[in-house]
């Protein structure tokens, strides 16, 4: 039987060969695991950079507990739990440790979650799940803070109730036009706050066009008293600037061209917004309820696109592993 499979593969040609031979080295011989258990030891330093405490309720009355399945356990003393290096991230429990390094490298370049499973051989709603807890996780990082020339405007995206049934409302047809025309409460309203050093706060405001209040509630608690802010002429951010004490430059695209001073503008924003709607397209439509997961995952993705793709994979690793996060399956399907 072997000798003609060994004459079948002789007969192809050498490029058919090699993408054979890989196809089973992949299969057969993936150093996925053994990838991501060599980064135990980065997630630990990363986790516990302060001292080693508790995961739980945060003691430092903590024991070294024997191990698990090649994993060091601890014991609390104050809460009586037991904990690992992974306890509380999207990793933990999992029973597919292997394909995790290569999950994440497929997050960083975009991959849909069809294509996902396909190439993983796991249950697209595992893939699901995975996706929004290591977003939930990266999320509760939060923004560094915005300084020197601040640029800020508002997009706009589709409310959606995807993947749920909606009372007293038919479902819409993706790429359908909205029942009202222009900017509404049908549209989910985006702010997009950029520094010139590159930092960005990106989040959901509410509905229809954005208030004073909305914009602060966003970025407010993190733009910089001395700040200057730099936005278009409309009125909720000249509240929103006077309410806060802030400098303000307003932009009048028809008066004064796009650019004011030789230094004002908000093309920086402008063309945020314009890669962030390329970007969301190809999910097919984005959940209202886990936009934000979204938006924030797309500003990881460009603040670390000069990156090689083995350190953007590294950095959303141990990013969505730093803090303690206890994301279930329950609590995704109840947001």
């Amino acid at each position: 039987m072997l000798e003609h499979v060994y004459a079948d593969f002789t007969d192809l040609s050498k490029q058919d060969q090699i993408k054979l031979f890989n196809r089973l080295k992949s299969e057969f011989f993936s150093n996925d695991e053994d990838e991501i258990v060599d980064t135990y030891t980065t997630i630990r330093e990363t986790r516990f950079s302060e001292g080693l405490g508790c995961v739980h309720c945060g003691s430092v009355k903590v024991k070294r507990n024997g191990k698990y399945r090649g994993r060091q356990r601890y014991f609390c003393h104050d809460c009586c739990k037991s904990f690992n290096d992974l306890t509380n991230t999207p990793i933990s429990g999992s029973r597919y440790l292997g394909k995790w390094a290569k999950y994440f490298r497929m997050m960083i370049e975009g991959y849909t979650l069809p294509k996902i499973a396909e190439e993983l051989k796991i249950h697209i709603s595992t893939c699901f799940y995975w996706r929004h807890k290591i977003l939930f996780a990266l999320r509760s990082l939060g923004f560094q803070g915005l300084k020197g020339i601040v640029e800020s405007d508002e997009t706009f995206f589709k409310e959606s109730f995807k993947g749920r049934k909606v009372e007293g409302r038919d479902p819409k047809e993706r790429g359908g036009k909205d029942p009202k025309r222009g900017i509404s409460n049908l549209k989910i309203a985006v702010v997009v706050a950029q520094d010139r050093n590159g930092q960005v706060v990106v989040r959901k405001a509410g509905r229809g066009r954005v208030r004073a209040e909305e914009i602060d509630a966003v970025i407010g608690e993190y733009i910089d008293p001395s700040a200057l802010l730099c936005t278009d002429t409309a009125t909720n951010y000249k509240k929103f600037a006077l309410n806060k004490g802030l400098k303000h430059e307003t932009i009048n695209v028809s008066k004064e061209g796009y650019v004011k001073k030789g230094i004002y503008h908000v093309q920086h924003v402008n063309s945020f917004h314009k890669r962030l709607g390329d970007w969301m397209d190809r999910f097919q439509g984005v959940a209202t309820k886990y936009l934000d997961n979204y938006l924030y995952w797309f500003k990881f993705l460009q603040q670390n696109k000069k990156l090689a793709t083995k350190d953007r994979v590294k950095g959303m690793m141990l990013g969505s592993c730093q803090n303690p996060n206890c994301i279930t399956v329950k609590y995704l399907r109840e947001v």
